[in-house]
C-alpha cells in the first residue's frame, strides 16, 4: 500500500472511492464525462482553476435564468458521442439521422441560448461573428432538416418534397396488400391451413402463417420458418407483385435517405470548428453542473489552497456518513504530525479517511468535505489501513506492514502526507511503540512529511504527547452510556476504554463472571493507573462538555424568550400606535368639519365657535402624553437672567430645558433654533447658557404660550412683517401638536403674502403644504410631514 492513493486500488477500496465515483457520476448527464471528470490533476494551477470555475458555476446556478439554460443543454442524449461524430464529419463518413439530429439539436440549443452564454460564459467564443454563423447554418442545414425530422429524431417522409410521392405510393400499396390479406384470411378453405389469423412482415415482405403439414405451392412462396418448423411464413401469390413493388419503393426511399444523410454530413463539415467549440461547451456545462450539484448535495466547501504546509479545516466530515459529527482538524507547518487515540469505533479511522478523501478531492478539482478552511496540497499521499496480510506471499500482517513501510521510502517526493490507521497493531504494544517512534524519526530525517496516525499503544501516545513537534488528540467518550462521541479533542491522549466497554457489554452474561476482574489482575499497576487517569480525564471532559452544551441550550432558550417578548412588545406598540392614529384622525376630521361648517356659515365666529375649538383642544390634550408639571424657575434657579437677548448667541431655554440659538428677537418673544425645529418662546424663559454645565438632559416640555391656537387664520390685508410673525407662531403650534393642521387665507393671485409663505414652507423640513381636492388657490393648508 505504499503507492500514492489515486493509483492504489486497495486503498481506494478502503476509503470507499468507488462509492464516491458512483455518486458523482449520478450527477453527470453525459456518459462521456463519467471518466473525463476524474482526471488526476498534478498541476496545482489546474486544481485552482477547476475550483474557481466550479465556484463561478455554483453561484450561477442560483440564477433561475442560467439554471434553465443548463437544463436545455441536458435535453441532449446522454450517449451523444461528439468525438466520433465530429471525426466522421471530418472524414465525410455519413452520420445516421439519429446522430445528425443530436448535432442539429446541439446547435439549436446553443443558438437559442447564445445571448445568455455570452453573458455568463464569455470565454466560449464559438464564432467571431455569431450572427453570421447563425444565418449560415440555419440556411444551410437547420431549417431544411427540421422540415421533416422532429426534435425527438422521428422522420416524417410526407413533409419532404422528394420523398413525399414515394412515401404516399408505399402507404397506398401497403393498404392494398393488407386488404387482400384480410380477405384471404377470411377464406373458409384457407382458414383450415393457417396457424394464426395474423399478418406479418418478414424480410420486407408481407406474409401469413401456414401450418407446415397443410402447405402446398398453390398458396405461395415460403419466406421463413418458425424455430420448431411447424409454421411456415408464406407470401401469397396474389400479393407477390405488390410485395415486389413495395420493396422497390423501400429501397428507393432508403437510397434517398442515405444520400440525404451524406449530404447533411458534408454540409456540417463547413462548420467543424464551431461544432468542436459547441461540443466542448456542452461537456463543460455538464461537468461543472455535476461538480456544483455534488458540492451542493454533500455540503462541500470551496477551499483556500495555501503554499504553507498546513491543514486547517473547519467542521470536517466523511461525506458518506449520514449526519456526521464534524470536527476541526488543524496541523501547523511547524509540527511533524498528529496522533489520535481513544476508543474503537470512535471516529479515528473516519478522520484519517476524511483527510485522504480531502486530498483526493482536490486532485480531481472537487470542493472538500468541511465548512471551509485552508489546506496545502501534498505531492504524495499515502494511506495505510486494515490488515495487510498476504497469504499467497506467505506474509503475516506484521511482515506485510513492515514491507509497505520499507517500500515507502522509494516513493517519497518533496512534501508527503502519510496516514496510518492503527500502526503495528499486530504485534506487542511496547515493541510497536518503539518501532513507530523510530520509524517516524527516520521519515522526518529523509523527507518533509506530515504523519497522521491513530493508535491504542500506550507508550506511543505518551511519547508523542510529550514531543512538542507532534499534536496529541483523542476522540471523546460518553461515560454516561459508555459510547463514543466521535468528537475530536486536542491537547491530550485518550483512553481506549476497552475494559470499561467490555464490562458494560458483558455485565448481564453469567458466563463472563469475573472476566473483567481477572483481566485487571493480569495488568501492570502502572498500566491500570495510566488508563484510569485517562478515563478520569475523559469523564471530566465529558461532564464539562455536557455543562457547556446545557449552558448553550439555556442561552439559546433565553434568547428565544427575549425575541418572543420583543415580538409581543412590538405587537403592543403597533396596537397602541394604531389606536393613536385613529384618535388623531378623529381629531383632524372634527377640525376639518368645524372649518367647513364655519366657511358655509353654519357656525358663526362667536362663542359657539370657541366652544367647538375648546372641545377640539380638549381632544388633543387627551391625545398628548401627560407630563408632571415642574416649577422650572425653581429647578434652574442657579441660572442667571440675561440683561438683554442677542441674536446669534446661545441661551438655555427653560421651556425646552436645553441650550438653543436665538435667530430673531421681537417685543416679548425670541425665535429660536434647536435641531430641525424653529420655535417662538417668551424672552423670560431664556437664561445664560454658560452656567448650564451641570444641567441634566431631560425630555422637551410643551412651549409656554400666551395665546390660543387656531386651525384657520384670515390674513388678507395683513402687513408682511406681521404675517411672518404669525406664520412662525403657526409653525410652533404644528410642531408642538397643538393643532392637527392650520389653514391660512391669503387671497387669490400672486400676492406678497402667498409667495413668501409658500417659499418659506418649502425650506421647512417638518412642515408641508396639503393639497386640497378643491384646488382653491386663495388659502394654504399646512400640516406636519
Amino acid at each position: 500500500m505504499e503507492s500514492n492513493i489515486h493509483v492504489n486500488e486497495q486503498v481506494l477500496q478502503q476509503i470507499e472511492w468507488e462509492s464516491i465515483k458512483t455518486i458523482v457520476n449520478g450527477h453527470s448527464h453525459f456518459t462521456h464525462n463519467f471518466n473525463n471528470i476524474f482526471k488526476y490533476l498534478s498541476d496545482k494551477t489546474k486544481i485552482q482553476l477547476k475550483l474557481d470555475e466550479t465556484q463561478k458555476f455554483y453561484e450561477f446556478l442560483y440564477n433561475s435564468e442560467f439554471s434553465e439554460m443548463v437544463q436545455n443543454f441536458l435535453r441532449l442524449s446522454p450517449e451523444v458521442d461528439y468525438i466520433n461524430h465530429l471525426g466522421a464529419i471530418k472524414k465525410e463518413h455519413a452520420l445516421g439521422f439519429e446522430q445528425l439530429n443530436q448535432i442539429v439539436l446541439t446547435c439549436e440549443i446553443f443558438l437559442q441560448n447564445s445571448k445568455l452564454l455570452t453573458s455568463y460564459l464569455p470565454e466560449f467564443r464559438v464564432s467571431e461573428d455569431l450572427n453570421q454563423f447563425k444565418q449560415k447554418i440555419q440556411k444551410s442545414i437547420l431549417k431544411e432538416f427540421r422540415k421533416f425530422i422532429s426534435i425527438e429524431g422521428e422522420l416524417d417522409l410526407s413533409k419532404h418534397p422528394i420523398l413525399r410521392p414515394l412515401y404516399e405510393k408505399k402507404i397506398h400499396l401497403e393498404t392494398t396488400i393488407r386488404n387482400k390479406l384480410e380477405y384471404l384470411l377470411n377464406d373458409s378453405e384457407l382458414q383450415k391451413k393457417i396457424q394464426f389469423a395474423t399478418i406479418d412482415v418478414i424480410n420486407d415482405r408481407y406474409v401469413i402463417p401456414i401450418r407446415s403439414d397443410s402447405f402446398n405451392n398453390k398458396i405461395g412462396q415460403i419466406v421463413s420458418r418458425s424455430d420448431t418448423g411447424s409454421t411456415l411464413y408464406v407470401e401469397p401469390s396474389s400479393i407477390a407483385q405488390m410485395n415486389y413493388e413495395r420493396l422497390q419503393l423501400v429501397i428507393q426511399i432508403q437510397s434517398i435517405l442515405s444520400k440525404l444523410e451524406l449530404d447533411y454530413t458534408i454540409k456540417l463539415k463547413d462548420f467543424l470548428p464551431e461544432l468542436r467549440e459547441i461540443s466542448t461547451l456542452v461537456f463543460y456545462i455538464d461537468e461543472f453542473n455535476t461538480r456544483s450539484n455534488f458540492a451542493k448535495d454533500f455540503r462541500l466547501s470551496y477551499p483556500e489552497i495555501v503554499s504553507e504546509k498546513i491543514i486547517n479545516l473547519k467542521n470536517a466530515f466523511h461525506p458518506l456518513i449520514e449526519q456526521p459529527v464534524k470536527n476541526n482538524i488543524y496541523i501547523s507547518a511547524q509540527s511533524n504530525g498528529l496522533v489520535i487515540s481513544g476508543p474503537n469505533t470512535g471516529g479515528k479511522t473516519a478522520t484519517l479517511k476524511c483527510l485522504a478523501l480531502t486530498q483526493l478531492f482536490l486532485r480531481f478539482g472537487f470542493f472538500i468535505p468541511c465548512d471551509g478552511g485552508s489546506i496545502f496540497i501534498y505531492d504524495e499521499i499515502f494511506y495505510f489501513g486494515n490488515d495487510g496480510q498476504d497469504l499467497n506471499s506467505g506474509l503475516s500482517s506484521f511482515s506485510a506492514e513492515v514491507k509497505n513501510y520499507t517500500s515507502l521510502f522509494q516513493k517519497f517526493k518533496e512534501n508527503n502526507l502519510i496516514l496510518i490507521d492503527e500502526i503495528f497493531n499486530s504485534t506487542s504494544s511496547e515493541e510497536a511503540s518503539a518501532l513507530a517512534v523510530a520509524l517516524f524519526k527516520k521519515i522526518h530525517q529523509t523527507t518533509s512529511a506530515h504523519i497522521i496516525v491513530s493508535s491504542h499503544h500506550q507508550t506511543l501516545k505518551t511519547i508523542l504527547h510529550q514531543d512538542e513537534s507532534y499534536i496529541s488528540a483523542h476522540v471523546g467518550f460518553n461515560t454516561d452510556n459508555n459510547s463514543p462521541t466521535y468528537k475530536l479533542h486536542y491537547g491530550s491522549p485518550g483512553s481506549s476504554h476497552a475494559l470499561r466497554i467490555f464490562k458494560s457489554l458483558t455485565k448481564s452474561l453469567d458466563q463472563f463472571d469475573n472476566v473483567y476482574e481477572n483481566a485487571l489482575s493480569f495488568l501492570d499497576n502502572k498500566v491500570i493507573h495510566y488508563e484510569k487517569l485517562l478515563e478520569s480525564i475523559s469523564e471530566k471532559e465529558h461532564q464539562i462538555n455536557k455543562v457547556l452544551i446545557e449552558n448553550k441550550d439555556l442561552n439559546k432558550q433565553l434568547k428565544n424568550q427575549k425575541n418572543a417578548m420583543e415580538g409581543v412588545i412590538s405587537l403592543k406598540i403597533e396596537e397602541r400606535v394604531d389606536t393613536a392614529e385613529k384618535k388623531q384622525k378623529k381629531i383632524i376630521d372634527k377640525a376639518e368639519y368645524i372649518l367647513r361648517e364655519t366657511k358655509r356659515g353654519n357656525i358663526q365666529k362667536t362663542k359657539q365657535l370657541d366652544k367647538h375649538q375648546h372641545e377640539m383642544q380638549a381632544e388633543i390634550a387627551k391625545f398628548q402624553k401627560k407630563k408632571p408639571e415642574l416649577n422650572l424657575e425653581e429647578k434652574y434657579s442657579n441660572l442667571s437672567i440675561p440683561n438683554s437677548i442677542e441674536v446669534g448667541k446661545d441661551y438655555f431655554c427653560l421651556t425646552l430645558q436645553k441650550t438653543v440659538k436665538v435667530k430673531k428677537v421681537d417685543k416679548d418673544h425670541a425665535h429660536i433654533g434647536t435641531g430641525n425645529f424653529s420655535l417662538k418662546v417668551p424672552l423670560k424663559t431664556l437664561r445664560l447658557a454658560n452656567e448650564t454645565n451641570s444641567v441634566p438632559k431631560v425630555n422637551i416640555n410643551p412651549v409656554l404660550k400666551s395665546r390660543s391656537s387656531q386651525v384657520e387664520y384670515d390674513c388678507r390685508g395683513m402687513r408682511l412683517e406681521e404675517f411672518q410673525s404669525l406664520v412662525e407662531d403657526v409653525i410652533s403650534d404644528l410642531l408642538l401638536a397643538d393643532v392637527p393642521f392650520v389653514n391660512i387665507i391669503h387671497g387669490h393671485g400672486n400676492g406678497v403674502l402667498k409667495n413668501w409663505l409658500r417659499g418659506h414652507i418649502k425650506k421647512q423640513k417638518d412642515i408641508q403644504i396639503v393639497k386640497e381636492e378643491s384646488a382653491n388657490d386663495g388659502d394654504t393648508k399646512l400640516s406636519l410631514k
